[in-house]
């Protein structure tokens, strides 16, 4: 206690010096907890109001047929299962959107029509979230469940300027639907948003299911789907590769009865791979009795064993009629195979197997989803087998970074997959280049670090060179009187610590003020992307207590480290140098 007091007496007796250096490190703190703020606020702008409507945090995509603009899985509730256990998720979005023509009042642009899910309850952090990104300057969320209304939207402020369109006009689009039919609709505008964000100002919102009629969505399929986590920096690694392991595709089996001119009985239609690669292993493994591989290969290419080709009377060139039940509907439905080779002898997959092209199969089998028998499969594919079938989907490998990325969709374009696609991928993969603005922000925290850090140093170092210069004889009394060597050196500590913590106090509150003024300032971006930054048209700041804490105690851990090496100088002084020295 008694070192406290003196060191806290000292301070007092030094004001001018020791606040000049005070204000310096009390502007540096200032600086410091500013910009840690301001970084923190563009992270959450763009982890939980950037990136959760634009990507998710985690997202599952579907492309059927390779087709990147056809997202679409047929059986919804099947993925929402391989999710619905993950502690980590917050909220599912289904990804519906689609690009159209905007015909307005003697002007047309290109939109994004966005299906929204407006009925899905929301918490009351959710819909202020919802109401600081897309700000109703007219008109009210609720209106787009208006089922009295032809399709109400809620069009962008800048959009319906350049439309020359008001609430309550009706816009002409046309589009394309998920299996590329040219279509046509009227949108009833019932609201009119303001949105800072330059990316987002093509965007109009449809009520989900709506949205999902228009682009040819039957009830239980879905588009992509937009997962938000929660602390996405920590879990979005996990949380997709746990749920990458969960959707790995089984054979895909149509489990049908098969009629042909002499005879019905039970049969199980399976997919060959039809690469060059594929092509030629299945070759090797079949000797045929009638037809061609060429034929068989060939896109409607159908193989039956010679066992099934004579209990159901049918050749090469025969049809086949096959009829399963579906999974989704209560009629079964029913299908034309075309025979185009009999197998006699080979590693054939089963007796009761028909063998398809994957391209026919996969038209066959996505169009109405089969159900799945009511006793079991009816044959299992031999291990020579086991990687010439058609899978389920296609799951593609987990990536890490945007580089891996994007080379694993040039490989969806080269393969030209037949079966729909399914990717796991975290944000960091898909708006790395978003992402990197954090990184940037960062690097400016940093600096502002490094440059306090040499203001301190000089400061710190020089301060009290100068006081133990001008206190030297002092040192020498106290030292004379008994005084040990460390309470010389620990009572200089004190004194730059006690300095170091009020100013630290000081620069955290001046900061908060510098904040409260600077988020003041009303910002009007025109396409200016720096708008995405923005709340409200002002800078977004979110002090964290780690944060604070973390600044405050760096730059007292500096100035103390800088302090003890002028403390240890002083202590070492001898009391007879000391009392004898004249400054």
């Amino acid at each position: 206690m008694l070192l406290i007091k003196l060191s806290l007496r000292n301070l007092l007796r030094q004001k001018r010096r020791n606040i000049l250096l005070g204000s310096a490190m009390t502007i540096g703190v200032a600086i410091l907890v500013t910009a840690n703020s301001f970084s923190h606020g563009i992270s959450d702008i763009m982890f939980n109001k950037v990136m959760r409507y634009v990507t998710g945090h985690v997202a599952i995509r579907f492309n059927e047929r390779g087709g990147v603009m056809r997202e679409i899985f047929r059986d919804r509730a099947r993925v929402l299962a391989a999710i619905k256990d993950e502690p980590q998720i917050e909220k599912i979005d289904e990804g519906i959107a689609m690009f159209a023509r905007a015909i307005g009042n003697g002007r047309s642009d290109n939109i994004i029509l966005i299906g929204a899910d407006t009925k899905k309850g929301q918490t009351e952090k959710e819909k202020r979230e919802l109401e600081e990104s897309f700000r109703l300057t007219e008109g009210s969320w609720k209106d787009v469940d208006d089922l009295s209304v032809e399709n109400p939207v809620i069009i962008t402020e800048d959009k319906a300027r350049y439309l020359n369109v008001k609430k309550n006009d009706i816009v002409r689009v046309r589009f394309r639907n998920m299996f590329g039919q040219d279509q046509a609709a009227r949108l009833t505008i019932v609201g009119i948003m303001k949105i800072d964000n330059i990316f987002m100002q093509g965007v109009v919102f449809l009520e989900l299911t709506r949205a999902k009629e228009l682009l040819g969505y039957r009830p239980y399929e879905t588009g992509s789907l937009s997962l938000t986590i929660k602390n996405p920096q920590k879990n979005a690694f996990a949380v997709a590769g746990r749920i990458h392991e969960r959707l790995k595709p089984g054979t895909a089996v149509i489990y049908a009865s098969a009629a042909g001119r002499t005879g019905r009985r039970p049969a199980a239609v399976l997919g060959f791979k039809s690469d060059d690669q594929s092509k030629k292993k299945i070759a090797g493994l079949l000797k045929l009795a009638s037809g061609s591989f060429d034929k068989a290969f060939k896109k409607d290419g159908v193989i039956v064993p010679a066992g099934l080709a004579r209990a159901l009377g049918v050749a090469a060139g025969d049809a086949v009629n096959i009829r399963y039940d579906r999974k989704f509907e209560k009629a079964p439905r029913e299908a034309v195979l075309r025979v185009s080779a009999v197998c006699a002898s080979g590693e054939y997959p089963g007796q009761d197997v028909i063998l398809m092209n994957d391209a026919g199969f996969y038209d066959l089998y996505y169009q109405e989803l089969p159900a799945a028998p009511a006793a079991g499969p009816y044959s299992a594919v031999s291990a020579d087998w086991a990687g010439l079938v058609a899978p389920e989907w296609v799951l593609l490998k987990r990536t890490f970074n945007t580089e891996e990325y994007t080379r694993k969709y040039q490989e969806i374009a080269r393969n030209k997959w037949k079966g729909t696609t399914l990717d796991v991928s975290t944000m960091y993969e898909t708006a790395s280049d978003i992402l990197k603005l954090e990184s940037v922000l960062n690097i400016i925290t940093i600096s502002a670090v490094l440059v306090l850090f040499f203001i301190i140093l000089l400061g710190v170092v020089n301060t009290l060179r100068m006081t133990i210069r001008e206190r030297t004889r002092e040192i020498g009394t106290v030292r004379a009187i008994g005084m040990q060597r460390a309470d010389v050196r620990n009572m200089f500590i004190l004194e730059t610590f006690f300095l170091t913590l009020f100013s630290a106090a000081v620069g955290v509150v001046t900061g908060f003020i510098v904040m409260r003024l600077l988020s003041l300032i009303t910002f009007h971006p025109v396409d200016n992307p720096l708008g995405m930054l923005l709340v409200n048209s002002h800078l977004y700041f979110l002090p964290t207590f780690t944060g604070i804490a973390g600044s405050v105690f760096l730059i007292i851990a500096i100035a103390v480290i800088t302090a003890w090496f002028p403390a240890r100088r002083a202590a070492n002084l001898s009391p007879a140098q000391a009392l004898g020295h004249f400054g």
